[in-house]
């Protein structure tokens, strides 16, 4: 695996020491480190970001004009893969940071070890199988990571896909084979009668529905809304926690 990794930092200093890190952490690794670039600014590292070019992002959250939530929210709308890890000298900033959903933290000021724990976790994630869904569409089959579906919805004697890049794939299989395949998984969740959601593709809940990212509203069921509402929060809270407890 060849790794194209991005250092976004508006101090010289900080980014010099990060890219030593990173290179010294990969100097006598079986996996390659491709290309590493530093970018000053939110700006600058916008206009030479490509979609699935890089696969990490160290990015500083206080900079100045665009600061790197606010570069990270375009940077995710363009490429949903990419793992992002906030640079931040307080734990306070990692909750403004949520709905990026980040890979990690890293808190000012961080040592060698702290950047290789990071490191090696994204290098494991990275080279994980992934856990998958295969349908049939038409005469096709396709395999799909889970991760990369935002929902099903069922249509009749279908089950339209919903991919977070906002392509839909129409499958044969029935709903209720739908709801066993997800079932295993904890991020997906059943809201409303023949529609079920992936949690982590879920950009806000207002009046009774949720929005996902890529602008889908979802009504979530009036019978057992309350129920519906807690599995979300719950799922949030987890997910906070995980990223506070790696940081520890």
């Amino acid at each position: 695996m060849e790794l194209n990794i991005a250092i976004v930092d508006d101090t010289l200093s900080d980014r010099l020491r990060l890219k030593s890190f990173i290179q010294n952490r990969f100097a006598l690794s079986k996996h390659k480190l491709g290309e590493i670039i530093t970018c000053s600014s939110g700006e600058e590292f916008l206009k030479c970001f490509e979609p699935k070019i890089f696969q990490i992002v160290f990015m500083d959250i206080i900079m100045n004009t665009l600061n790197g939530v606010e570069t990270a929210l375009q940077l995710r709308a363009e490429d949903t893969e990419l793992l992002i890890v906030f640079i931040t000298t307080s734990r306070e900033y990692a909750f403004d940071a949520f709905p990026v959903h980040p890979f990690d933290y890293v808190l000012k000021p961080y040592t060698r070890k702290d950047v290789d724990r990071v490191l090696n976790e994204a290098v494991r994630v990275l080279s994980a199988q992934e856990p998958s869904i295969t349908f049939r569409v038409s005469h096709s089959e396709y395999t799909i990571p889970l991760r990369l579906i935002s929902s099903a919805v069922s249509h009749g004697h279908y089950v339209e896909i919903n991919l977070a890049d906002g392509k839909s794939l129409l499958s044969s299989m029935t709903f209720r084979e739908a709801e066993k395949i997800f079932a295993d998984d904890s991020r997906f969740l059943l809201c409303n009668r023949g529609i079920i959601v992936n949690m982590s593709q879920i950009a806000a809940q207002e009046n009774g529905a949720f929005i996902m990212k890529n602008g889908t509203h979802y009504p979530i069921r009036v019978n057992g809304q309350s129920k519906i509402q807690a599995a979300f929060h719950q799922y949030l809270i987890a997910n906070m926690r995980a990223n506070v407890k790696r940081n520890n």
